[in-house]
């Protein structure tokens, strides 16, 4: 018998669509919105106690599983204009999360390059100017050189390996968040 891992404990699973259920129960449609926008419902923003238990959520849960949102309302709340109207927040907000995320990541990608191309530059730079002549300044100045080469080397690296990687993963999380199916149960 195969051991159960933590997510398969805390959160349902759906033979039929092959997706893990997130469950949340909600005593009216507008506990999802955050109380300080006063924009109509569809632009409305997100309360970040919902986006932090979805997000959290859904972090539990390994990425190659899809995701429905389950949302537990009171049978004499029932709405149909403001289920869509909550779907389409929703969705707004997700998309405009990894939209975001998405000129985050471009950004980065022109700091990798500059960051590459300055250490080429400066190390190259150190290399040939030498730095060995009597002048303590001119000893200085080659040694802030390298030094100056090896920190923009250094920034590559870890945008490239680390940063990178980390807006990927959060990429990921929020794309998959804006395509989990939204469901209403009423009880």
């Amino acid at each position: 018998m195969r051991k159960k891992r933590y997510f398969q404990n805390l959160y349902k699973f759906e033979e039929e669509s092959k997706k893990y259920i997130i469950e949340v129960s909600l005593d009216d449609y507008d506990d999802i919105y955050d109380d300080w926008d006063p924009s109509p419902f569809k632009k409305r923003d997100i309360e970040d106690e919902f986006n932090d238990f979805i997000l959290n959520s859904s972090e539990d849960i390994p990425l190659n599983f899809d995701l429905s949102i389950v949302l537990y309302i009171p049978l004499a709340k029932k709405n149909e204009k403001k289920e869509n109207a909550l779907i389409s927040a929703y969705q707004n907000y997700y998309n405009y999360a990894t939209a975001r995320l998405c000129k985050v990541m471009s950004g980065l990608h022109r700091r990798i390059i500059s960051y590459l191309l300055f250490s080429g530059l400066f190390l190259s730079f150190g290399y040939f100017l030498g730095g060995t002549g009597p002048n303590v300044l001119v000893k200085v100045l080659h040694e802030g050189i390298f030094i100056g080469g090896w920190v923009f080397l250094w920034e590559f690296f870890t945008n490239f390996f680390i940063k990178k990687r980390e807006l990927q993963e959060e990429y990921n999380l929020y794309h998959r968040l804006y395509q989990a199916e939204i469901r209403f149960v009423y009880h």
